[in-house]
């Protein structure tokens, strides 16, 4: 399949399918992710707390580049 400027237009009659699939699944399916404007917290007052692999995560790569940067400094 082509993409970019070398593909051809669309037809009219291909629009038309597209236009007809899109509005005959309109609304029979539920949304695949919920926009991040209508996700409510129970206490707007509360943040979000970080999971604890990704601290362990972000602790070994401070780990690591204070490592590298001893390194560095040694030589």
């Amino acid at each position: 399949m082509v993409f970019g400027p070398s593909r051809p237009p669309i037809t009219e009659d291909v629009a038309e399918v597209i236009a007809k699939d899109i509005s005959a699944r309109e609304g029979n399916s539920p949304p695949s992710e919920t926009p991040i404007d209508f996700v409510r917290h129970p206490d707007p007052a509360t943040t979000v707390e970080m999971n604890d692999r990704v601290r362990w995560i972000l602790l070994g790569l401070l780990a690591a580049m204070l490592v590298l940067v001893a390194v560095l400094l040694v030589r």
